[in-house]
């Protein structure tokens, strides 16, 4: 479930930024705009992302400790 959302999330991202491109503003200011973006949502999915995959691994942890335990 959470790929599809981040692959929604990332696709609709892009095609936002085609449509960006796509426009009658000065070339300077888009690369303004892609640049803000970009470090934008890396500045909000990277400590999403890597928190997941923190949580994941420590649910594993814990799951084989419990395996172990028994």
């Amino acid at each position: 479930m959470r790929k599809w959302l981040v692959l929604t999330l990332v696709t609709l991202i892009v095609i936002a930024h085609i449509f960006l491109w796509r426009s009658d503003m000065p070339a300077h200011l888009k690369l303004t705009f892609t640049i803000i973006n970009a470090a934008g949502w890396t500045i909000v999915l990277a400590p999403i992302l890597l928190i997941d995959r923190w949580l994941a691994a420590v649910q594993r942890r814990n799951s084989d400790d419990h395996d172990n335990v028994t």
